[in-house]
């Protein structure tokens, strides 16, 4: 019988394969900011802005991985079924990516701005629960130039969940590897 050790887990992270997904990934990170900038400098809201910057790089992102980091491996399913895998994993990924991105806003606005901007963000928000997270998806604290830390924070966050998923089950090999 085989021991458990943490450092099984942390295998995958010291690849060949890893290290082309992060490749893939920083252009997408690219795509990323350049939408988010771009949607920004045309006054879309930066919730919504982010949310469809994260879904061009996920097509773009597919499309790298399918013909450079995964290319090798021997899959038991075609390339339709990847691709909606990819993007069912990706939509996990997305949905961490905002919401760390959303909640990163909020933090970023009480550490770098203060408590007066922080209490006042929250005054506006209202009392409820349901009023805060509403609040925090359709106006989030504008916090300038520092949107590209929170989105940097939810991608890095995303990246671990996205490759361990795309690994173990979009691409999963014919030996289950």
């Amino acid at each position: 019988m085989s021991r458990f050790t943490p450092l099984q887990y942390l295998a995958p992270f010291f690849s060949a394969s890893f290290l082309k997904f992060c490749t893939v990934g920083a252009s997408g990170v690219v795509v990323n900011l350049g939408m988010l900038a771009l949607l920004r400098h045309v006054d879309m809201r930066s919730s919504f802005a982010s949310a469809i910057a994260i879904f061009i790089s996920i097509i773009t992102n597919f499309i790298m991985n399918e013909l450079w980091t995964f290319r090798d491996r021997r899959t038991t399913s075609g390339m339709a079924i990847r691709a909606l895998r990819f993007q069912l994993v990706s939509l996990v990924g997305a949905l961490v990516q905002w919401t760390v991105f959303l909640l990163a806003n909020v933090a970023l606005l009480a550490l770098i701005f203060g408590d007066g901007p922080f209490d006042q963000y929250l005054d506006e928000a209202g009392q409820t629960l349901s009023a805060m997270l509403k609040t925090l998806v359709v106006n989030p604290p504008e916090i300038g130039g520092y949107i590209y830390l929170s989105q940097l924070l939810g991608i890095a966050v995303a990246t671990v969940w996205n490759y361990l998923a795309n690994f173990n089950w979009t691409w999963r090999t014919q030996d289950g590897g």
